[in-house]
Formats: structure tokens, sequence, C-alpha cells
């Protein structure tokens, strides 16, 4: 993960670690890697199969230094919590082991470096294993800590004992996507310990930032500890590299979210969805777009409408690009999906405002949102990891309403047509279209339509029964929208 900043110098840049994890993990190799091993290649797509992990003790004590600094003692637990300047620093620790033991090394920001007895060991990213001969061992870890983190940041503790073939922990789902050439195919999922795979789960999707990749959110400690206290099943999507999730991008989120609940059971209610800087505002426009698939959406100091002068017109070519992924653009569509926004009011990357303006635009229609102004704090790492922790609570036990009586949305690609069991057909591919469709009293009133020729409900749609649905009335000045039910199964 990396500080916008770079993302200014470089900006068609992807990002050397996303690069390094697109070469290493080909969209065509349908299989679950994890902690440096290969396994075997599934039997069909979509399915969650078991990895390499090592069960047994904590390694809980480690020293730490800057490059060239002196040696300090620390607990690994209280690494994330320490802020240090920028650079390369060097954990190093030392493992007794017995016969056919290993250690597991977590996942680390910073392109981290593994080396046991002097000599690197490595594989692809994710956990490393590494096999222990029987006696003492020396074992270092070297990271850079970016701008961006200013702290040491790693997912879990290193453990040393059996290796076992598991399900659980940090593995990757790997599914058909039609962007597996840029990136698509493979998604980053961790099932929590002693989660029952058979019953719904509810599900919390992290969309990465810029020059970040599916790996990124894996080496927050905080993420995954609470999702395993809270039992909630984490889906870390690609987002096809410095996207700015656009069309492609979102695309790919939603169809990880889609395979991972062919591999497990998910409840298509308890679905939840956030990210922080670029992944804040693809975790607004992604949620956005699909306000009735997630239960909440939070987005960490992220766009709100993209400013065109910046590094993004190397991506949003036109104000029309632009239009279709700014979450500014289709407040409309959350208004029953709970939005919320962190920010720090020092933050020179992505300036408060955006945050500010969408808050106040969801606020004065009404729609729910929550504002986190921070003071003292910036475009930082440790201001997504101090709130995670609330973020996981809250996916554990939101849903979709399982019934609304109004629908507002706006369209502003031709592929979206509805939410909610109202959907409707355009007048043209190009433009926006909208609907306000609200049923009170028994019937269904269309309030609005603008850019749409006609509108079908699904039986059932806005509360209304599903055998008997209620007459549609079309609303002054709007005579030329044609209004139906969908026909009966």
């Amino acid at each position: 993960m990396d500080t916008r900043e770079r993302e200014r110098r470089e900006p068609s840049a992807g990002g050397a670690q996303t690069r390094a994890a697109l070469g290493r993990h080909p969209a065509t190799m349908a299989a679950l890697t994890i902690g440096g091993w290969l396994g075997a290649l599934p039997a069909r797509a979509d399915v969650l199969e078991a990895h390499r992990a090592v069960r047994g003790t904590e390694i809980s004590v480690t020293e730490v230094r800057a490059e060239g600094g002196t040696w300090k003692s620390t607990r690994w637990e209280d690494l994330e919590h320490q802020r240090v300047p920028p650079g390369r620093y060097e954990l190093r620790l030392q493992v007794q082991s017995s016969a056919a033991a290993a250690v597991e090394i977590p996942v680390c920001a910073g392109e981290p470096t593994v080396r046991l007895d002097g000599h690197e060991v490595g594989g692809p990213p994710g956990p490393v294993v590494v096999p222990l001969s029987a006696g003492r061992h020396d074992l270092s870890i070297g990271l850079h800590v970016s701008a961006y983190e200013r702290r040491i940041a790693c997912g879990a503790s290193p453990r040393t004992g059996e290796v076992i073939r598991t399900v659980e922990g940090l593995g990757v789902l790997a599914f058909a996507s039609p962007h597996a050439s840029t990136g698509g195919g493979t998604a980053v999922v961790f099932l929590p310990q002693g989660h029952d795979a058979r019953r719904p789960a509810h599900l919390l999707v992290g969309t990465h930032p810029w020059n970040g990749s599916m790996w990124t959110y894996a080496a927050y400690a905080e993420l995954l500890r609470e999702a395993q206290a809270r039992d909630v099943v984490l889906l870390l999507p690609s987002g096809l590299g410095n996207s700015l999730y656009t069309a492609d991008a979102e695309d790919e989120v939603m169809r990880a979210i889609g395979a991972l609940s062919t591999a497990i059971s998910i409840d298509p209610r308890g679905v939840s969805i956030w990210g922080a800087s670029m992944g804040g505002a693809g975790a607004l426009t992604i949620g956005f777009h699909h306000p009735d698939r997630f239960a909440t959406i939070t987005s960490f100091f992220g766009d709100s409408k993209y400013d065109r002068s910046t590094y993004v017109r190397v991506i949003l070519r036109d104000d029309a690009a632009a239009h279709r992924v700014n979450a500014l653009d289709v407040i409309d569509n959350a208004r029953h999906v709970p939005v919320w926004l962190v920010h720090g009011e020092e933050d020179r990357t992505c300036p408060i405002a955006q945050s500010e303006a969408l808050a106040s635009a969801l606020a004065a229609r009404g729609l729910p949102v929550r504002f986190d102004r921070v003071p003292d704090a910036g475009h930082e790492g440790a201001l997504v990891a101090r709130f995670l922790p609330e973020v996981v609570d809250m996916a554990a036990s939101a849903l979709v309403p399982a019934e609304v009586t109004r629908v507002t949305y706006r369209s502003v690609r031709p592929e979206d047509v509805g939410a909610y069991g109202v959907t409707f057909r355009r007048i043209a591919a190009t433009g926006d279209a909208f609907v306000d469709v609200e049923q009170r009293d028994g019937t269904v009133h269309v309030r609005d339509a603008r850019g749409v020729a006609a509108i079908r409900l699904s039986r059932g749609a806005l509360g209304t029964d599903r055998e008997r649905p209620p007459a549609i009335v079309v609303d002054d000045g709007r005579a030329g929208v044609d209004a139906g039910w969908e026909p009966p199964p």
C-alpha cells in the first residue's frame, strides 16, 4: 500500500507489488495458494480447496530495528501500534524446532524479504510456510515502511508447529473471469477458524487502494482478529491494478462475490463493502451502483467526485468517464444502505472536502450517513486500522432490508437498470436514467422517470402482495412511461 504522493509521480504505474502479485498468480491457474505452497488444481472452479498452514505456538516477542540502527526487543502485537518514520526495517526472531516442524510468516506490508539462517525463502504473495529441521534457527524479515503506513503492519504473529491442511485462515479463491489477462480471476479469502461453511455467513468485501493488491488488507491484524472474533468471512478481490474501480474492476469485484457464494454459504443480505483511498472511492461506486447487494458501505478518505486535473485523467479520459464512477453523482441510490465516511482533517492527498461534500448531499436527502472527521490524521493506514474493528462489528450484524417501499435509482451506465425489484429500460444507452417509484396506500406510484421508456416490477417488490399486485399509477407528467408488473412465474 502506498501514499498517493507516489500516485501523482507515477500516474500510469501499477505498483511493483501489484505487478509481482499478478505475475505470480496467473488467473489460468485454477488453484488455491497460500503460504508459498501451490495446492492441487481444483476439480471445478469456485471451490475453496484446503491449503497448508501451521498449527502450533505463536512467537510473541521479536527484535526490531531501522536499517543500520540498534536492535530493540518488543512484543509482536505492539508493532502495529508503534508509529515509525518511513524507511527500511528488519525484524529478527529465534526459533527452536523439533523434527518435522515449520514456521508460518504472516503477510506484512512493504514487500517483505524473509530469511532463514541467512538464506532467502519466498513464494507467492501471502503467508509463507517454511519447513524447519530440528534445532535452533534465526529468522529475519526485512521490509519497507511507507509514508502511508508509518508502522510495521503484519497480519498475525508468526507460528511454529506442525503443518496442516485447512480451508481456514487466509487462502486464495480462483474463479472464471474475463479479466484474467489484467489480473482477475483470483481473490483472497479469510475464513475464520471454526467457521461452519454450510451456515450462511456475513461477508465483508475490501477494495484495495492505489498501488495495492488483493493482499494489502491481509497485513492488517486488526481486520483479521475482529473477523475471527465475530465469525465474519472476508473477501479481498483484485482491483485489476490502479483502475479507480472503473467498469472491469467493478465487474471483477461482483464476480468474486458470486464465486465465493458458490464455494461457501454466504447470506446474500449480509454482504458489506469497505475500502481505503482508491478502494474507498471504489466501495462507494460499487455500493451505489448495486445498493440492494450491500448491507453497509464504508469509505476511508475516498474521492466522491474525481478531479480530472489530477493523476486520474490518465484513466478517466473525459468527464463522461468520471461521471460513471463518481459516487456523488448517484447518491439517490443509497436510500436504504447506511454509508460511513472516515476522513482525516490533515489529509493532503485526498482533501476532506471529498467526504464533506458526500456527507452533506446524503444528509440533505435524509439518507443514512455517518461522517467521522478525525483531527490530526492524514492519508494513512493507521487511521484505517483504528476504525477497522468497528467496520467488522457493523458487518457482523447488518442486513440488506427484506423489503422497501420506495426506490430511487439513477443509472449512469447502460448496464445499471435498477434495484430492489424495480427495473427499467432506458430510452438510450448514453446519458442518465432515473426512476423514483413508491408504494403507498395500497398503490404503486411512479413519482418520477427520466430517460426511461419502461419500468417493470418484480412480484412482491416494494412490499406488495406477490399474488395480487396492486395497481401502478404513473403520476402526472410521466404519461409516456410504460409501467407494469413482471408476469407470474
